[in-house]
């Protein structure tokens, strides 16, 4: 494995176990050892995406996880998943999934129950 390929790994790998906390490009460039603005052109260059979409998109994975195992509210998952503000949530959610989040809930209880 690269030096790069390790890099990247080691960031994926702490949002993917601190997706809920306040992550900042800062800490997460000081992780690999450089500068804000080299890191961001790195990790776009290596994944295909900013760090800011990789770190949505594993939120609202857990999310949308949350709503189809729990019977937390929307809410609730907006803030357990590391969003602070619902309304964004919402927005998000529905941007990369289709649809809102409780649509989301209701549409694969729908789904299921038909098996």
């Amino acid at each position: 494995m690269s030096v790069d390929s390790r890099r990247v790994r080691k960031v994926q790998e702490y949002i993917d176990t601190h997706y809920k906390e306040d992550l900042h490009l800062a800490l997460l460039s000081d992780l690999v050892g450089m500068t804000d603005s080299a890191f961001s052109r790195f990790f776009r260059l290596r994944t295909g995406r900013s760090i800011t979409e990789y770190i949505t998109e594993i939120r609202l994975g857990h999310a949308a996880r949350m709503l189809v195992d729990s019977t937390m509210g929307v809410s609730e998952i907006c803030y357990e998943c590391g969003f602070n503000n619902v309304s964004n949530f919402n927005r998000l959610f529905k941007r990369l999934k289709g649809r809102s989040p409780r649509e989301f809930r209701e549409v694969f209880k729908r789904h299921k129950s038909l098996f």
